[in-house]
């Protein structure tokens, strides 16, 4: 097989792989968006004595659990508090972090407002917080679909160049 056939043939190849990443690509952007969409998040400055706090409608007939998370922007090796509230302001969940990010869980006992709220007794700290119902499990897979389909692509793609460099090689013999 000639050079020239050996182009015009590995086109299709070529642009499946692009069009795999492509798909992957966008199914990625577009996992993470209904992913976070139900999510309440928030950031900011929360200093030495002083709290943030971040509130959410939840509701127990559509989700029993609920996620949280926690990101320090400038951690410095100290411990900051997650506590999250109930609709009667019974503290349900309470939890010391000391690691850049922090993610846990919590039971949606009853319907109603659920806050986050971060305490800090250190250094002033940037601080992200993110609160909601847990994501549908298809939701969740659809990022993992994603990432297989960006791999398939780049596979793909890397399978192209190694039969096109092969190809010359052997042309130019």
């Amino acid at each position: 097989m000639n050079n020239s056939k050996f182009m015009k043939k590995s086109g299709i190849p070529l642009v499946a792989a692009g069009a795999l990443i492509g798909i992957g690509i966008i199914l990625s952007f577009y996992g993470n968006y209904i992913i976070f969409e139900d999510l309440a998040k928030t950031n900011g400055v929360v200093s030495s004595g002083n709290s943030l706090t971040l509130e959410v409608d939840l509701d127990n007939s559509k989700s029993k659990t609920g996620i949280f998370a926690v990101q320090i922007i400038d951690f410095k090796s100290q411990t900051v508090s997650a506590i999250i509230v109930d609709p009667l302001d019974n503290t349900i969940e309470s939890k010391a972090i000391n690691e850049e990010s922090y993610e846990g869980v919590f039971d949606i006992s009853m319907s109603g407002a659920y806050k986050l709220i971060i305490e800090n007794n250190g250094d002033e700290l940037t601080v992200f917080g993110v609160i909601g119902p847990e994501p549908e499990e298809w939701k969740q897979s659809l990022a993992f679909v994603s990432l297989y389909i960006l791999v398939i692509g780049l596979f793909g793609m890397a399978l192209v160049a190694v039969l096109f460099a092969i190809n010359r090689k052997r042309g130019s013999n």
